[in-house]
């Protein structure tokens, strides 16, 4: 979710930072990859003018580098309009040349993927200089509210119950890991077409999907003044066909979150692979990733102006987010959707 993290700038160390880091991340180029969506829209009973259509385009961050998104047709870049400004992609496409009643998008990522292992700095070995974020990232990554709503009643129960509460001295590693061991003991993954993804209803159930849990690790670590941000977006392999998740097709979406540790850099977590984890302890998807993932974007709730309706709130911009003027019904709509990743030369 913001693609300056990985600009530079010298400030003294935050609440809770770790003054001598015991950590260091490794990183290494997995593969670059080419991401085609390709999106078809048909509505029999309407007679469009014009459709308007958003895609996410994928931020430099430090698991994927030298990103770029093109889409057709008519994709031009944009931003939305949340004050964090994220880059989408953008077009007005008019329903001549028989786009009355149907559209074909194509949404096409590239990608080089990296590998991140966060890995314990051997006695009388130097860690590697690691600058703190720009301040602007650093409180974007810590802000609560909407879907992270940590000053609720619910949230702050489930702390005190668990014990949650940050220890002195306790550093952002270690903290971080004690919210990710105790959401793994206590939540179970569950998945539904319409969820509340809010860190209060999370855990008021006790389950959600990997997004939800991951908007409920990143409240916790937020509200600890450790700057953390929900990275959402698709397996970087082909979707298979009739691969279901409950009872919806499923295209390799997927919602990771990744937390600021001082000194040390975005550690990358992936709660709910490490829930599924029925025989383990779920860390191996603490401060590990294998680089088999594109990010889209950071964050949920994107704004976008849909130009005939006002400005509209999308939670996550995984595939199109589209609106029709025209005439006659929208229903029926009928939508299908393929994802084909391959691996550059």
């Amino acid at each position: 979710m913001f693609s300056s993290m990985m600009s530079l700038l010298a400030a003294s160390l935050a609440v809770g930072a770790e003054p001598t880091p015991q950590y260091t991340l490794k990183f290494a180029e997995t593969r670059r990859i080419e991401a085609v969506l390709t999106y078809e829209i048909t509505m029999p009973k309407l007679a469009a003018q014009e459709w308007i259509v958003y895609a996410a385009k994928a931020p430099e961050l430090s698991g994927q580098i030298q990103p770029s998104a093109t889409m057709e047709p008519g994709g031009k870049a944009s931003v939305e309009l949340s004050p964090e400004r994220r880059p989408v992609m953008m077009a007005r496409v008019s329903a001549q040349n028989g786009r009355t009643h149907e559209i074909i998008l194509h949404v096409k990522y590239q990608a080089t993927l990296r590998s991140r292992e966060l890995t314990p700095i051997k006695a009388g070995r130097a860690a590697p200089a690691v600058a703190s974020l720009l301040e602007k990232a650093r409180q974007a990554a810590l802000e609560l509210g909407g879907e992270f709503d940590w000053k609720t009643e619910p949230v702050q129960k489930w702390i005190r119950d668990h014990r949650l509460e940050r220890k002195k001295d306790e550093s952002d590693i270690d903290f971080a890991r004690r919210v990710f061991v105790a959401i793994k003991r206590n939540f179970t993954y569950e998945f539904k077409s319409e969820m509340n993804r809010h860190a209060s209803a999370v855990c008021k159930a006790g389950k959600s999907d990997c997004g939800g849990l991951s908007q409920f690790l990143v409240t916790i670590l937020r509200g600890n003044e450790i700057p953390a941000r929900t990275l959402v977006g698709r397996w970087a392999q082909s979707s298979k066909t009739k691969e279901l998740v409950g009872d919806l097709p499923y295209y390799q979406t997927h919602v990771k979150a990744e937390f600021f540790a001082a000194g040390i850099g975005w550690v990358p977590v992936d709660i709910a692979t490490g829930l599924l984890d029925e025989k383990g302890d779920g860390l191996s998807c603490f401060g590990h990733d294998p680089g088999d993932f594109l990010v889209m974007h950071v964050n949920p709730k994107m704004r976008l102006d849909s130009i005939h309706f006002g400005k509209q709130d999308v939670e996550c911009l995984q595939g199109p987010a589209y609106w029709v003027m025209g005439r006659g019904g929208l229903e029926p709509t009928v939508t299908h959707e393929k994802w084909e990743v391959r691996t550059l030369p």
